[in-house]
């Protein structure tokens, strides 16, 4: 069959006149709260598909979960010996290997989480002014000791080696608690995760707007992101600061106006399925063997790791 495509369509490097002096517009901010917006959509995502994988831990039931989570909270909090705490954190590795996750993607947030919260956050803890001991490494030397009020400034001022073993011990119980709570958040569904609140007493109304607010931020992230890339395909060249402002409260009131509409249509669709005010969540499926099983590991677990 003969090919009637016109040849000028079939070139792919012809420009059209005059492109060369076009430019795309930049806007760095949107780039970067769209970026954002993408990495949240994206770890929603992930979360979603590490928790539908067929595996033991992803099979277990949340409140089982839930009650695991917190007893390894406690267990965490009352190690004080750093052998304790790094015994923890191997065991804490070994649940990670065997859900199957993406264990150095998880983890570099873990770590993140634990420097900011648990090693610089309390870093001036280990100075001698606020925990007395061996200096084994000197920031800063005066001529004499000085008071000031009820403080007193000692001569030397550095990190103590005391100060150094309690740091290394909170960094060790921010990192093992962060670790374990990504564990169960990344192998459990969002919305059975909630609803294993309610063992713990908490009212119905309150999880089902959480489970709301879930699905609604999702919705709005793809919202802010889809808008976005509509509104840069529309623009060449640059592009004045007063009329990006014009352009962005514009969206601000679109997406403000869209939420609104959204949040009515859900009410509607609430009420002609029956919704009368009261709610009452699906209960969870009765134990299983493996809930069992799963209950005595972490209990054995803790235990081991309070007794070492």
């Amino acid at each position: 069959m003969e090919n009637k495509i016109p040849s000028f369509l079939l070139n792919k490097e012809q420009s059209q006149p005059g492109s060369a002096n076009l430019k795309r517009v930049r806007l760095p901010f949107l780039e970067e709260t769209i970026l954002s917006s993408a990495r949240t959509v994206k770890s929603i995502y992930e979360q979603a598909e590490n928790a539908a994988i067929d595996n033991f831990i992803q099979k277990v039931n949340p409140n089982v979960k839930l009650i695991s989570l917190i007893y390894m909270i406690i267990v965490i909090s009352l190690v004080s010996s750093r052998a304790g705490q790094l015994l923890a954190s191997a065991m804490i590795f070994c649940f990670f290997i065997s859900a199957r996750l993406k264990v150095l993607q998880v983890y570099r947030k873990i770590f993140f989480l634990a420097i900011i919260f648990g090693f610089i956050v309390v870093l001036p803890a280990s100075l001698n002014i606020i925990t007395p001991g061996k200096i084994i490494f000197n920031i800063i030397s005066f001529s004499k000791p000085s008071h000031f009020l009820i403080y007193t400034i000692p001569q030397n001022i550095g990190f103590t080696e005391n100060g150094f073993r309690v740091v290394s011990l909170v960094f060790l119980r921010v990192l093992n608690s962060v670790s374990f709570s990504l564990l169960i958040v990344f192998t459990t569904p969002f919305p059975a995760f909630i609803k294993s609140f309610k063992i713990l007493g908490i009212p119905d109304t309150f999880l089902m707007i959480i489970s709301l607010a879930y699905k609604y931020i999702f919705i709005l992230s793809r919202t802010i992101e889809e808008t976005y890339f509509a509104l840069k395909s529309r623009f060449l060249g640059n592009l004045r600061n007063s009329s990006a402002r014009k352009l962005i409260s514009g969206r601000i009131f679109f997406i403000f106006k869209r939420s609104v509409i959204i949040y009515e249509n859900t009410y509607y669709a609430m009420v002609s399925r029956g919704y009368s005010g009261k709610i009452k969540l699906h209960s969870q499926n009765p134990l299983a063997p493996r809930d069992l099983v799963a209950l005595v590991i972490i209990l054995a677990t803790g235990i081991v790791i309070f007794l070492f």
